[in-house]
């Protein structure tokens, strides 16, 4: 409920700024909703260092990763220095994650769904989770901005709409049918 609430005043000065906007509400929506498009090599050259620092910290704490998804207690008993571990962690998926907005914008759901179906289809090992899900997130992102482009040709959809009229549903099965294993498990 917190979140909803939060949600919602943080969205009524969204809305404040759209409406003050004028001429410049399209960059807003496209910024809000995330775009691709008129990013060239030039974006890939800002970001990259970022990428890759926190690819690296990541790939580096695979191990910690997989003990850690057990729970913290028995990662600390397997020799994991689980808060300095948890610091690395969030360094690397703020840089990660950072960088891919502030080039894009906002495109929701595509962090949220594909490491979960990955880890469904590929099993929870973090060595091989991190990669695939990169690579998976990237065609699918690749896929919804091919969409977004000729689904109302010669104008273009935020690429956010797509991923969120894919990702929401799927989230939302992947919620409910984890809540159902859970209740089936007690």
């Amino acid at each position: 409920m917190t979140g909803i609430i939060l949600s919602s005043f943080l969205g009524s000065f969204i809305s404040l700024m759209i409406a003050l906007s004028g001429e410049e509400l399209r960059q807003i929506i496209g910024w809000l909703l995330g775009s691709v498009s008129m990013r060239g090599w030039e974006y890939i050259k800002i970001i990259f260092p970022f990428f890759i620092i926190g690819l690296v910290i990541l790939l580096a704490n695979t191990r910690e990763l997989n003990a850690m998804s057990f729970g913290e207690e028995r990662a600390q008993h397997l020799g994991v220095n689980v808060e300095r571990r948890k610091l690395l962690i969030l360094l690397s998926g703020s840089l990660l994650t950072g960088s891919a907005v502030a080039v894009s914008g906002t495109i929701g759901f595509v962090g949220l769904v594909i490491p979960h179906l990955t880890r469904t289809v590929w099993g929870p090992d973090h060595r091989h989770l991190l990669p695939l899900s990169i690579l998976i997130g990237s065609g699918f992102l690749i896929l919804a901005d091919l969409v977004s482009r000729i689904i109302i040709a010669p104008s273009e959809l935020p690429i956010g709409v797509i991923t969120a009229l894919i990702g929401a549903p799927v989230f939302a099965l992947i919620l409910m049918r984890n809540r159902k294993e859970r209740s089936a498990g007690r």
